[in-house]
């Protein structure tokens, strides 16, 4: 069991000297960072698990195409246009992480306040296993989206279903895709749509994994901010819930469900404030380059 390490500082000076000092397990392994205003209910957890939200999911998911269309024509996949929502402040199944760690103190720091202390989180993730935005395992999982949770007129096409199948095949990948299995056979018609070369293969343990994606930077936030993803399938125990990434302070076991995350560490901040990012050349304009953020910025700064 590996224990959450937890450390507080008192100015950005100090969460540097300590990130600085943070040994991986092994040098070819890769630091992420988290910035949080707060700590949630639930610490770690993808938006669309945030107030019974995931009922909705596969609404949101089109919806969104449906009202802004012209925003995603250049992306391919699920994934992509996950990864655009997510970046727009639609609930989806990512969780934001950034390979700069000045771009997660400014999320830290953004509206926190001296009753809510802000929150770094430090990942060391496994290099061998983070994955890039055209993996097959990432289509599997990012396509969920498009499933409802329950589905009363067609029970098998159903995150419910697909959770259910799965379980029963957790460690018979073989069986798994010889078995003609309808929750299977939509997951199946949804990758196509993206990939239509697709295999008829999936293993059934990917659906309760948890993935570090590097995503495509196809617009000017996601690579002002150096964005990458931790895409999570659905939790084995309760699709309700998300995948648990800590419990009690103890990293979940990566047998338990399988995630490529090493060690985290928590660096609670107590006193540093926006403004001393900004004295560093860290502000607005950088992290939210969109002409609307851009202009609020100058009209303040005037």
């Amino acid at each position: 069991m590996k224990k959450l390490q937890t450390f507080e500082a008192e100015s950005i000076d100090e969460v540097i000297r300590l990130i600085l000092q943070l040994e991986k397990e092994s040098e070819e392994n890769l630091f992420y960072f988290r910035g949080a205003k707060k700590e949630y209910d639930i610490p770690l957890a993808p938006s669309i698990y945030r107030s019974d939200k995931l009922k909705r999911e596969h609404e949101y998911f089109r919806e969104m195409q449906r009202f802004n269309d012209n925003e995603f024509t250049i992306d391919k996949t699920a994934f992509d246009k996950l990864s655009r929502m997510q970046h727009y402040s639609t609930p989806t199944r990512l969780l934001d992480i950034s390979e700069d760690v000045m771009s997660a103190l400014y999320f830290a720091l953004e509206k926190s306040d001296n009753d809510t202390p802000a929150v770094i989180y430090v990942f060391e993730i496994d290099k061998q296993k983070i994955r890039y935005y055209d993996s097959d395992t990432v289509s599997v999982l990012a396509n969920l989206a498009k499933t409802p949770l329950d589905n009363e007129h067609n029970p098998d096409k159903s995150k419910r279903k697909i959770a259910q199948d799965a379980l029963e095949y957790l460690n018979q990948r073989d069986e798994y895709n010889k078995s003609k299995i309808n929750s299977k056979k939509y997951l199946l018609h949804d990758i196509k749509e993206e990939k239509p070369y697709f295999e008829d293969l999936i293993d059934p343990e990917h659906i309760f994994s948890i993935q570090c994606v590097k995503p495509k930077f196809t617009n000017q936030r996601i690579h002002n901010q150096k964005g990458a993803f931790l895409l999570f399938g659905l939790n084995k125990n309760d699709i309700y819930k998300p995948i648990p990434l800590v419990e009690d302070d103890i990293l979940v076991s990566s047998i338990q469900y399988p995630h490529p995350i090493v060690n985290i560490t928590k660096i609670i901040l107590n006193n540093a404030k926006l403004e001393h990012l900004e004295k560093l050349g860290i502000a607005k304009p950088f992290i939210y380059p969109d002409l609307e953020k851009v202009s609020e910025y100058l009209d303040r700064n005037q």
